[in-house]
Parts: C-alpha cells; structure tokens; sequence
C-alpha cells in the first residue's frame, strides 16, 4: 500500500513539475500582468484615477471593470480595498447624483453590465432608462458621435432596441472620409471612428462600416499602428488607445488583424518590465488609461463583445 501511495505521490509531483512553466507562462500573459499592475493602482474607495491626478475618476473605474470583464476575470474579487470594489465605488457615485449626460452614463451601464450587476437598481437608479432619457431631437445622445456611440454600445450589451433615430443619427454624423470625428462638424479621428465601427458591428449597416474601414486603412503608420488625427497638428506618432479601439472595431466587424500588419505586435511593444502599457513611444512611461484601453484588444474583444455574444472565448 505504502509502496503505490509513494508511486502516485512521485507521478503527481512530476506532472506538477513538468506543468509549471505552461502555468508560469499563463500568470505571465500580458494580460496579467496588465491586471497585476492595476492592481497596485487601485485606491482605497476602490476606484482608479486617470493617472493625472490621485482621486478617482468615474470613467475610468468603469473602463477598467470592463477590461476586466473582458480578460475573463471578476471585476469585483480582482480588485478589493478593504470593503470597496471598483462595482461598489460606481454604485456610491450613482447614488451620490455625481453620474450624469450620456458618455458617463454609457461607461457606467457597460461597466454594470460587464459585472453582472442589476442596471435596474444600480446605486438607486435605473440605469437605462437615465440613458434613453439623454437622447436628444435627432436621435443623438450626448454632444457628439464619441458619446452617441459609446451609448449604443451600453444599450447593445443591455439587449435594448435602439430607440428610433439613433442608427440614422450615427450614420449621418459620418464625414465624407469614412470616419466620425469627436463632436459635429470636426475632423474624423480613430477613437471615435473605432467606437462608432463598433457601434455599427451588430446593425448591418455595410457601407457606412465599409467607409469607416478605409479610413482607418488609409491613416494607418507604417508601424501598423494608429494615431489620434492624420494630419494633426501634435503630431502623427501611433498610440497606444487610439490603436487599441482601432483592433476593437477590426474584431467586431470580423476583420483579420493579420491583413492588418498585426497591430496586436505594435500593441504589446508598448508594455513596460511591470505590466503597464506606455501611451506612445515617446512617452514610455506607465500609462493607467493606455493600460486599461490595451487589456480588451489584446483580448480581441469588442466593448459591445456581450452585444455579439464573444464574451469568454
């Protein structure tokens, strides 16, 4: 008896050995390390700041429970301070009235989403109703196509019809290039023409998205990664959050990144020794908002992955 017990006792020990460095590889995906470095950045409200100042932002706390959500993790059991978590931190500004207009509203409806948190009670309010209530004559929500967007995007993963006007607004706020610039009547940029594309991913809407890939196409850097503006007057250089919503909307549209020059490789030189991402290359130093935007393209999942139903995979 002792002699079989020893037996399987060494083949355990052996299968343990020999599967360590793929467990070692796992806990050191860049991912992980991403998440370990947030994890060091997380306050004691159990929020995140912008990385510009120390208190902590609304937006970017929902951000980071959807980057979470999307790396398969549990926003609320990957960070806790004490008794608060980046949910808990949410709930207490809704409840406060500090959530208000429709971009902030957007993040934090997906970010409820993305928790598996009630949108009907979440801190006292029902979220998306807040949020239908911000749509304007015209159909948009917000000031311009970055928060009409990010609000379609809320709604999609909340399994709400888009109320009428909203995919014409979208559709008519597209500039003659292909992309959506930030508010009417500017210039397209990549952040708002990747959320838009994304917006877009679930409607149908083939030329509108067939535009918006040109356009991406046409100001795409040699280093296969993506600038705010081109042409822009602080420069053309790639980074890091304009080419991550730039891989988001290449997913949700079921695009091939390697027909892309792999803007994934551009993506992860940016990352530091400790898990952060830097903004761009010029700037190396850690960057929270790079880091949090880099999780979900790296993930290959979109912010409305639970719209398309690429959640896990």
């Amino acid at each position: 008896m002792f002699k079989r017990i020893f037996t399987l006792m060494l083949a355990i020990s052996l299968a343990l050995i020999l599967a360590w460095p793929v467990l070692a590889q796992e806990e050191s995906t860049p991912t992980a390390k991403a998440l370990e470095f947030l994890k060091t950045k997380l306050n004691d409200d159990g929020g995140f700041s912008t990385g510009f100042a120390p208190e902590s932002d609304i937006t970017t706390t929902a951000d980071v429970i959807v980057a979470t959500a999307l790396a398969d993790q549990d926003p609320e059991t990957t960070f806790i301070a004490g008794e608060n978590t980046p949910v808990s931190f949410l709930e207490a500004q809704v409840a406060a009235g500090k959530v208000a207009g429709a971009g902030q509203l957007a993040k934090v409806l997906n970010a409820a989403v993305a928790a598996g948190a009630d949108v009907r009670d979440f801190g006292g309010q029902r979220l998306i109703d807040d949020l239908l209530n911000t749509q304007q004559q015209g159909g948009m929500f917000g000031t311009g196509a970055f928060d009409h967007c990010l609000a379609l995007i809320a709604l999609q993963n909340a399994a709400v019809d888009l109320p009428d006007g909203a995919l014409d607004a979208l559709i008519g706020a597209q500039n003659d290039d292909g992309g959506w610039g930030f508010m009417a009547g500017q210039a397209s940029d990549t952040n708002t023409t990747g959320l838009c594309l994304q917006a877009l991913a679930p409607t149908g809407a083939a030329d509108a998205t067939k535009a918006g890939l040109a356009y991406l196409k046409a100001i795409q850097n040699e280093d296969s990664g993506w600038p705010y503006q081109n042409p822009s007057d602080y420069g053309t250089d790639s980074d890091t959050n304009s080419t991550a919503l730039v891989v988001q909307a290449l997913v949700a549209n079921g695009e091939d990144l390697a027909e892309w020059n792999d803007p994934q490789e551009w993506l992860l030189s940016m990352q530091l020794e400790n898990g952060a991402f830097s903004f761009q290359e010029a700037a190396p130093g850690e960057s929270i908002l790079a880091t949090v935007g880099a999780i979900p393209a790296l993930e290959e999942k979109p912010l409305n992955a639970w719209a398309l139903d690429v959640v896990g995979e």
